[in-house]
């Protein structure tokens, strides 16, 4: 074997056993190796890329709920509302795409194109950019 190859096999004592990621199956050959078969890397990264899209999913989602009453009191054009009403509604103020802390006024917050100030009892100042 050419040198550059042989650094990557090695004589594997009996406690220093390497396992599958997916299945848990000792793994033989190279040491660099984590899964034991195409079947088992595939399962893995599946369900990892899986976890991914379904967190994304909820996230944009919970952006769109927000985004979709932020625009329902634009059209009915209310500057302000209850906290109590938007949690009842569905709206989830802790998702937002933006935050800025304006000089010497309240925190400001956006969703896409909706800017707006929160308290702990209202949102109020809406307006769009």
């Amino acid at each position: 074997m050419p040198a550059d190859i042989c650094h990557m096999y090695k004589i594997v004592e009996e406690d220093e056993t390497r396992h599958c990621l997916e299945c848990g199956e000792p793994l033989y050959g190279r040491t660099d190796k984590k899964f034991c078969t195409n079947s088992c890397r595939n399962r893995w990264h599946g369900e990892a890329r899986s976890r991914h899209n379904s967190t994304y999913t909820k996230t944009i989602g919970t952006l769109q709920r927000n985004y979709n009453i932020l625009e329902q009191m634009f059209k009915l054009k209310a500057s302000g509302c209850p906290m109590k009403e938007l949690l009842e509604m569905g709206f989830h103020p802790e998702f937002v795409t933006h935050q800025v802390q304006k000089k010497g006024k309240h925190l400001e917050y956006r969703c896409f194109d909706f800017i707006y100030n929160l308290s702990e009892r209202k949102l109020f100042n809406l307006r769009r950019l």
